[in-house]
C-alpha cells in the first residue's frame, strides 16, 4: 500500500498554511513521488524510512523543463535513451525557495534500484532528490541508498548547504549543474557512479568529505571551486551500475559540454590538505574531446596543496590542446604504490604550464611533456621529465 497521497497531502496543509515543518515519524513508508514547496522544512524523525516505489509509473516530472538543454537534444537522446519524463524522482521542488530536508540519526530515502525499461540506458529510473530553479536549500543528516538514477539532481539553484549526508550505492551523488554557492560538508559518499558532478558550478566548497566511487570522484566544471580537508579513495564499495566495475576512473574529470550555456570558462579549482588513495588516475582532461563532454568552455587552471597521492595506475592526461592552463602542485607527495604505465603519473602537451613546488615522489616518477611545454621545478625529488614530440 502506497503513502504518497497521505504523505502529500500533510506537505499540502503546510504549503496552505504559507509554510512550516512536516514530521515524519519513525516507521516505513512506501512513496513514489512527493512535491514541495517554499518556506517548508521536511523533517525526518529518528528511524523514518522512506522506500520509493519499483515501479516507475508512480512517478511523476511534474511536467516542469528542466534547465540543462543536452536533455532535449535529438543526438543525447538517442544516445542515452532519454525518456521524455527524464527528471523524474521521489522528493522534487521547481521554482521554490527557503527548503530544507533535516534527518535525525537513522533516517533513510532509499530508491530501491527503481527499474526502468524505458529510462536512461534502458534501465535507470527516478533521480533521489530533485531541486531545480531553487533558492536556499538545506540538506542535513539522512541518508539516501540504492538511487535509480542520481542521489542528487540539482540544477539552477543557488545558495546551498548540505551537510551530514550520506549516499550509499546508486548513482551519481550530488549533480550540480548551473548552480553558484553550493557548500558540501562532512559527507560520506559511497557511489556506484561520479560522486560529485556537474557543469557550470560557481563557488562550491566541498570540505571534511568521504568520497569512493567506481566512477570519477569528480567529474565537474566551473570557477571557485575548493575541496578542502577531504579522502578520495578507490575502488568503489558499490560497483558501477552499467559497467559492473569498482575502480575509481579519476579523481577529477573535466565536465563542460558544448551544447549548454556555460558562463565563463573553468578558474579556481583548488584541491587543499586532501589525500588520493587508489583513484586510478588524477586527471581526465582533453580540451574540445566531445565524448567526455569537454568541447565548451576550458579548464584555465588547478591547483594541489598539501596532497597525498598513492595508488596511481593510469596516466592522468591534461591537454589543453590550444587553450593555456596551468597546474600547479605544492607541498605534494606521491607515495610508493605506482603502477602507472612507465611510471608515467601525468602527461601534459604544451597549452600546460607546470608550477612543480616541493612534489616529493618515494619512488622515481616520471611526467611527460610535449616539445615546447613550460615547466617550472623548486625543492622536487625523484621526478623525471620524459619529451614526447607533438604529433604532425
Amino acid at each position: 500500500m502506497s503513502d504518497t497521497k497521505k504523505l502529500q497531502e500533510k506537505i499540502d496543509e503546510v504549503c496552505c498554511l504559507g509554510g512550516g515543518t512536516v514530521e515524519i515519524p519513525a516507521g516505513e513508508y512506501r512513496i513514489g513521488s512527493l512535491r514541495l514547496y517554499s518556506n517548508m522544512t521536511l523533517h525526518l524523525q529518528a528511524g523514518a524510512r522512506l522506500y520509493g516505489s519499483k515501479n516507475y509509473q508512480d512517478y511523476t516530472d511534474y511536467h516542469v523543463p528542466t534547465t540543462m538543454k543536452y536533455v532535449t537534444d535529438p543526438e543525447y537522446r538517442k544516445k542515452w535513451n532519454l525518456p521524455d519524463y527524464y527528471i523524474y524522482g521521489i522528493f522534487c521542488a521547481f521554482g521554490e525557495e527557503n527548503i530544507s530536508i533535516i534527518g535525525d540519526e537513522d533516517s533513510l530515502i532509499d530508491g530501491q534500484d527503481c527499474f526502468d525499461a524505458n529510462g536512461e540506458e534502458k534501465f535507470r529510473g527516478p533521480m533521489g532528490l530533485i531541486f531545480s530553479n531553487c533558492r536556499n536549500i538545506t540538506l542535513k543528516g539522512y541518508t539516501v541508498a540504492n538511487s535509480a538514477n542520481w542521489s542528487h539532481q540539482i540544477d539552477s539553484c543557488e545558495n546551498i548547504v548540505i551537510e551530514d549526508v550520506t549516499v550509499k550505492a546508486g548513482h551519481d551523488g550530488f549533480n550540480l549543474h548551473h548552480c553558484t554557492g553550493i557548500t558540501i560538508k562532512n559527507c560520506d559518499l559511497k557511489t556506484g557512479d561520479d560522486c560529485v558532478a556537474g557543469y557550470d558550478v560557481k563557488d562550491l566548497r566541498v570540505s571534511g568529505c568521504f568520497l569512493n566511487t567506481a566512477c570519477n570522484s569528480m567529474r565537474i566544471g566551473g570557477a571557485d571551486l575548493l575541496f578542502e580537508d577531504c579522502v578520495f579513495e578507490g575502488p568503489g564499495r558499490y560497483p558501477h551500475r552499467s559497467e559492473h566495475t569498482f575502480y575509481t576512473h579519476a579523481m577529477f574529470k573535466y565536465y563542460a559540454i558544448g551544447l549548454d550555456t556555460i558562463r565563463g570558462d573553468a578558474e579556481n579549482i583548488c584541491f587543499r590538505n586532501c589525500r588520493f588513495q587508489n583513484v586510478t588516475r588524477l586527471f581526465a582532461y582533453q580540451q574540445g574531446n566531445k565524448d567526455w563532454m569537454q568541447d565548451n568552455r576550458p579548464l584555465r587552471g588547478i591547483t594541489m596543496e598539501h596532497v597525498r597521492i598513492d595508488g596511481l595506475e593510469k596516466t592522468a592526461l591534461l591537454l589543453g590542446g590550444q587553450e593555456p592552463c596551468t597546474l600547479t602542485l605544492k607541498d605534494a607527495a606521491f607515495g610508493a604504490h605506482i603502477s602507472c604505465p612507465d611510471g608515467v603519473v601525468l602527461e601534459v602537451d604544451d597549452a600546460v604550464t607546470l608550477n612543480l613546488q616541493h612534489v616529493t615522489c618515494e619512488v622515481p616518477v616520471k611526467i611527460r611533456v610535449s616539445e615546447g611545454s613550460t615547466v617550472r621545478m623548486d625543492g622536487c625529488v625523484n621526478i623525471e621529465l620524459e619529451e614526447k614530440q607533438r604529433e604532425r
